[in-house]
């Protein structure tokens, strides 16, 4: 059991390594890049689109395994060891014995919460690119707020959840989940750029691209997960029935800056949930 809890600790400890020095290499990079919008056909906006969604559920993907799934399990087995020898053994919210690791539980997690779950936060992180700061590490900061309060609080942050019961100290536990949610914000968003500014266009030969990019328009294949296919084909067509006009209009600045008013008001609100939490559970 002692080999098992050190090996899980070395593999996710050195994942989450992996995505902070993603997150701090690529930190400055803008998530958009600035031009001026043209006006096309509808298969160059609709490619585009793709090119965008391939950008995005790799970096999902890539950012949700090292962070959320490899990520929470080293968060799961360091609250198991805080928590002291009476909770071994007892049962959590998600169904998981304190203490206990087995292939099948580690599976799961990872693929519920380590990579399906990201790949629908990619998808978020698409449209909201639009009225976040440019900045990789603070729009990345600031998504992950918008996911703790919108979303954490009914789960993981849960003040009425049985694991803050038995596991603890429950300060910790708060700080691991919250800094769990920030760094896959930031290691998505600095990611999202890098592939976003190295990505070429889907009608370069298949030939000329690298393994890299090969994988990127590959991951598109994640999108068979009913869940994800819908918002995807619509975002598509979307963009092709526009034939460019809607990176136009988000580019026209009065609009552009709204966006960015409402969005700090969410972050905000988001925070103050967050809190609210936090205050109830510790």
């Amino acid at each position: 059991m002692r080999s098992g809890n050190l090996l899980l600790v070395v593999v996710c400890g050195a994942a989450v390594g992996v995505a902070a020095a993603m997150a701090w290499r690529w930190r400055d990079l803008p998530v958009l890049v600035t031009r001026v919008p043209e006006v096309g056909a509808a298969g160059a906006s609709s490619l585009d689109a793709i090119r965008t969604l391939a950008c995005m559920l790799s970096a999902g993907f890539v950012s949700g395994l090292l962070v959320v799934g490899l990520g929470g399990r080293l968060v799961m087995r360091i609250l198991a060891a805080t928590s002291g020898d009476g909770v071994q053994g007892l049962v959590t919210e998600a169904g998981e014995t304190v203490g206990a690791i087995t292939l099948s539980g580690s599976i799961s997690f990872l693929i519920f919460v380590g990579i399906l779950v990201p790949l629908a936060a990619a998808l978020l992180f698409v449209p909201l690119r639009w009225v976040l700061p440019n900045r990789a590490w603070i729009a990345g900061l600031a998504f992950g707020v918008i996911l703790l309060g919108f979303f954490g609080v009914t789960d993981p942050l849960e003040p009425d959840s049985v694991d803050f019961i038995i596991l603890g100290p429950p300060w910790l536990a708060v700080t691991l989940v919250s800094a769990t949610a920030l760094l896959f914000g930031m290691t998505l968003a600095a990611l999202a750029a890098r592939l976003n500014a190295t990505l070429p266009s889907p009608p370069a030969p298949w030939s000329a691209l690298s393994w890299r990019h090969r994988a990127a328009y590959s991951s598109l294949i994640c999108l068979l997960n009913p869940v994800l296919v819908l918002p995807a084909a619509l975002y598509v067509a979307g963009r092709a029935v526009s034939h460019g006009r809607l990176g136009a209009l988000l580019e026209n600045g009065p609009l552009r800056q709204a966006g960015r008013v409402v969005a700090a008001a969410v972050v905000i609100a988001a925070l103050a949930m967050v809190v609210g939490a936090t205050a109830d559970i510790v």
